[in-house]
């Protein structure tokens, strides 16, 4: 059985859902890219965790 990844995830967006203390608390992410399935740069991607409080 693989483990799974573990991280303090940094988070300043004040309205999602998982925000507390900017911090992420979701219980996983979903990062994509906004141009394929290559990014080049931090622009290219986002983070389609986020739910509207």
């Amino acid at each position: 059985m693989h483990k799974q990844p573990s991280m303090e995830v940094s988070c300043s967006v004040d309205n999602c859902k998982f925000h507390q203390n900017n911090y992420c608390f979701a219980p996983n992410l979903q990062i994509n890219s906004k141009i394929g399935a290559i990014a080049k740069t931090s622009t290219d991607v986002q983070c389609d965790t986020f739910r509207l409080q």
